[in-house]
């Protein structure tokens, strides 16, 4: 059994402790937070340990889920690898590509598991739209991809704005996706709620092979939304994470092969052609997929790649790239500039 601790007694770290409890390879030994209030309401539901310092824990433990502020991952993530305990940070891993570095530079000379919460990459939605892409990014890159990604006001993560908030999300999966450097970011952003740190961000990402990446985030939206579509040479699909949706809309192979290309279709065939050309040559297919508990799969993740010693599907080193172009991102706005990057992080 895996003996494991959450070091943040909030919302997150409620809901890890949930997963760790019901887990049948994990043995959740204890709850650390500053409040009294919130470490000690969920050490009851679990029957486990409060403790006030995290440290005092980790002498129990073989690894830690992290559910603390951001500003606090970097000294909360460098004292438990040092001590030799696996970790499952949230998102994002850290506030900067330095702290970043250190974190995933830690892990690998410990021989430790660092995983980081992009929990999207478990949402059945995207791993179906990942399966039905195969063929396309076989064909070729993703040429557009576009996401929105929104919420209302929530008071919480309010140490960082909306681009590590929730853009992150977006960017990990971006990432993902293209085989290509960035090449350039142009970002606008600003606060509603008051600053420093932005409630609303959009920027446009441009790969060296021509992909190009239209994201927008906000956490003072009227409604929620998280969405992505990917337009490749041969389809588009679009992703609902939210109500598990996946979308693909494909030519079929006359259309590739050229055969209504304008210098090939007849003046008067084109009344006939038109009414149900879209139906006729393209193929629609929706599905809605079950719900899957992303954060108990998460988990499950974490402890495979503990007892296994292959990577988690979001390790360090992964998340740090995300990083990486979100801090691009985020000098962007600050400058009004736009930057390039000629290298995405090792």
């Amino acid at each position: 059994m895996l003996k494991l601790g959450i070091i943040g007694a909030g919302r997150l770290g409620s809901f890890h402790a949930d997963k760790a409890a019901a887990h049948p390879s994990v043995e959740l030994i204890g709850i650390s937070d500053p409040s009294i209030t919130a470490r000690n309401r969920i050490a009851k539901k679990h029957g486990i340990q409060a403790f006030n310092a995290f440290d005092e824990m980790l002498p129990m433990v073989d690894a830690v889920v992290i559910a603390s502020p951001t500003f606090l991952h970097f000294g909360l993530g460098s004292a438990c690898l040092q001590e030799g305990k696996h970790v499952l940070m949230e998102k994002p891993m850290c506030s900067s590509l330095d702290e970043g570095r250190k974190l995933v530079d830690l892990a690998k000379n410990h021989k430790l598991v660092l995983q980081v919460g992009h929990v999207e990459e478990f949402n059945p939605a995207w791993l179906a739209a990942k399966n039905s892409l195969r063929y396309d990014l076989m064909v070729g890159e993703p040429i557009l991809i576009d996401a929105v990604r929104t919420s209302g006001y929530t008071f919480r993560s309010t140490d960082i704005g909306a681009v590590f908030d929730m853009m992150i999300h977006d960017i990990d999966l971006v990432l993902s996706l293209v085989s290509s450097q960035v090449f350039s970011v142009d970002a606008i952003g600003f606060h509603i709620i008051g600053g420093p740190n932005e409630d609303i961000a959009h920027v446009r990402l441009r790969f060296e092979n021509g992909c190009v990446a239209n994201l927008f985030s906000s956490r003072v939206a009227e409604r929620a939304e998280r969405k992505m579509q990917i337009t490749t040479a041969t389809a588009t699909t679009t992703i609902d994470f939210a109500a598990r949706t996946t979308t693909s809309h494909r030519a079929d192979e006359t259309v590739l092969q050229g055969k209504y290309a304008p210098n090939k279709v007849l003046p008067d065939s084109v009344s006939l052609l038109t009414p149900t050309f879209m139906k006729d040559a393209f193929s629609l297919t929706s599905d809605t997929h079950d719900a899957v508990d992303a954060l108990a799969a998460e988990l499950d993740d974490f402890v495979l790649a503990i007892q296994s010693g292959k990577p988690p599907r979001v390790s360090g080193a992964r998340a740090l790239e995300a990083i990486t172009v979100a801090e691009m991102v985020v000098r962007s706005i600050s400058r009004g500039v736009s930057q390039r990057s000629t290298r995405r992080a090792a």
